[in-house]
């Protein structure tokens, strides 16, 4: 990045980290002032329309009584004429059967009951009962009706006005408009002042990081200049001296990375080879094992090779360990390996499965063939006894052998037939060979002996 955009990002954030918190507590300010006025004017709006229909309530008392709608009539004209916001004027006798009106209403008005203002978007409703005080008197005629000098108010019927809001609704939006343009004009104020504020502060910075980008860039006798930084000199002599430092040292620091870049390779290697292969026997991990094996699968489908697997297990292993001990048993398992290898080709595929049992692929391999190579390693294994200590032990194992079956494609599947025909061979006295069912060489399986 070079000095000029990162100056003006510099003095960006500044501003932003400096003006932007007052301008949104202002503009807070203005949308609470402008929601406040709203309501003010609304709520004026709502006190106006009920005493109108108040004064209007009062007025049509008697003609309401007296069933007179002329006077209703010219009552409500008269009313909406005095309000220019005033759209529709309503008079309504209580039992619906006269009324009289002024105007057109926007909507269907709320049903005739009680006191009540009710806002409808741009529209407020007014509904006023009209009520008619009845004063007993000493009549005895009236006496069954009300009690002496008590009164009584009687529902004559129903003012409803309503009126557009539209100008009070504009009026909030003119000031809420102005209220913007006000903020707008701060902001420009603010910028204007922090971009000079911030001037100060970015000059130093983009000078000292101009620097950093030339040393970082293999320029190492760049230097900034402290009596240009002002504030920030402490900054540019430590640059100063670190840029020294890296100088002297960068051979080393160089060399270094080069001999730690080495082992990491070395170690990598390392890492990777036991990733591969046992710990103990050096032979493939059966994750290794999996990975090629699917790869010589392919290879025989595409070739349509042979392809056989070998599965064997270490006869009375558990017995080796617990008359003898584990280091015992983790020597046969050396010594039978070492054994495996001797008898295998380069092109075979040795590996521990797991435990004292082992597997063996071999390519372009039929059954017959490899029913052979199991008795071959077989016979290699008894005829050479592990040595632990003083003594002499005779280690054997019992063998199964499947041959790859192209009509089913799964490693699993020969895995699975070889390890029928390992338990089968431990089933018939063990330290033996035995071959599964099934493969391009199924015909040619035979006993052994």
């Amino acid at each position: 990045m070079n000095p000029d955009p990162m100056l003006r990002q510099m003095r960006l954030r500044l501003w932003l980290a400096a003006a932007l918190p007052a301008v949104l507590v202002m503009l807070v300010l203005l949308v609470l002032f402008v929601q406040r006025h709203s309501f003010e004017l609304l709520q004026a709006q709502q006190h106006q329309a009920q005493a109108v229909a108040k004064q209007l309530a009062s007025q049509a008392e008697f003609a309401l009584f007296a069933a007179d709608v002329q006077t209703l009539q010219r009552l409500a004209g008269a009313t909406k004429d005095s309000d220019d916001d005033l759209v529709a004027v309503a008079l309504r006798a209580a039992n619906g059967h006269f009324q009289a009106g002024a105007g057109r209403f926007g909507a269907q008005l709320p049903d005739f009951s009680g006191n009540r203002v009710h806002l409808n978007g741009d529209r407020l409703w007014v509904i006023y009962e009209v009520r008619s005080q009845l004063m007993a008197v000493d009549d005895p005629l009236a006496a069954g009706l009300l009690e002496s000098g008590v009164a009584e108010s009687v529902v004559l019927g129903y003012v409803a006005l309503e009126y557009d809001l539209s100008a009070l609704q504009r009026s909030s939006r003119q000031l809420l408009l102005w209220a913007l343009a006000a903020t707008g004009l701060a902001l420009v104020l603010a910028a204007l002042l922090s971009a000079l504020i911030a001037s100060s502060v970015t000059r130093p910075v983009a000078h000292i990081s101009d620097v950093v980008r030339r040393i970082g860039g293999g320029q190492l006798q760049a230097r900034a200049d402290v009596e240009r930084c002002g504030p920030m000199a402490q900054l540019a002599s430590g640059i100063n001296r670190m840029a020294s430092q890296v100088a002297v040292t960068q051979e080393e620091l160089m060399q270094q990375v080069q001999q730690a870049t080495d082992e990491l390779r070395l170690q990598k290697l390392e890492a990777e080879r036991t990733a591969r292969t046992d710990g103990l026997t050096g032979l493939l991990r059966r994750r290794a094992f999996i990975e090629l094996a699917e790869a010589e699968i392919q290879r025989s489908l595409r070739y349509e090779d042979p392809l056989s697997f070998i599965m064997f297990d270490v006869d009375h292993f558990k017995f080796i360990n617990d008359n003898h001990g584990h280091p015992c048993g983790d020597a046969a398992l050396v010594h039978l390996a070492e054994l495996l290898r001797e008898q295998m080709r380069d092109s075979d595929l040795p590996c521990r499965w797991g435990g004292e049992e082992f597997v063996v692929l071999l390519p372009r391999t039929s059954a017959d063939v490899a029913r052979h190579a199991a008795e071959r390693i077989r016979s290699h294994f008894e005829a050479n006894p592990v040595r632990w200590k003083d003594r002499s032990l005779r280690v054997t194992a019992s063998f199964g052998v499947a041959a790859f079956d192209a009509r089913d494609i799964s490693l699993s599947s020969m895995v699975a037939r070889a390890d029928t025909a390992l338990y089968r061979a431990k089933r018939n006295g063990r330290n033996r060979v035995e071959v599964a069912e099934g493969g391009f060489a199924a015909g040619l399986e035979q006993p052994t002996a």
